[in-house]
């Protein structure tokens, strides 16, 4: 099995999301394996947000196993939280973003 690993860039916020868009959309195949690597992102906005639910529909219509390489850090924390993905009604977000830690 050959794994994809996806490195979003330290910098990535919506005025360069397009970059991550177009390797996200080449990497997810039907039947493939994509692990995006998040851990360098330094400031994350919403756009990254969206653009990672965006690709996880994309990868689940594809029959594509996508997760992250690790759980997602602490500039990501709060900005889920107010985006709503750490909410207890919806522990599917928290086994993707945290990797089901449920402590974050």
């Amino acid at each position: 099995m050959s794994i994809t690993t996806v490195m979003a860039s330290e910098n990535l916020c919506l005025p360069n999301i397009g970059v991550l868009a177009e390797e996200l959309t080449a990497a997810i195949t039907p039947g493939g394996t994509v692990r995006l690597d998040l851990s360098d992102v330094a400031a994350p906005d919403l756009s990254v947000i969206q653009l990672v639910q965006a690709a996880r529909v994309s990868a689940a219509k594809a029959a594509c196993d996508f997760a992250l390489t690790a759980p997602a850090g602490d500039p990501f924390r709060a900005l889920l939280d107010r985006a709503g993905f750490t909410s207890a009604d919806h522990p599917d977000h928290s086994q993707f973003w945290f990797h089901g830690d449920t402590s974050q």
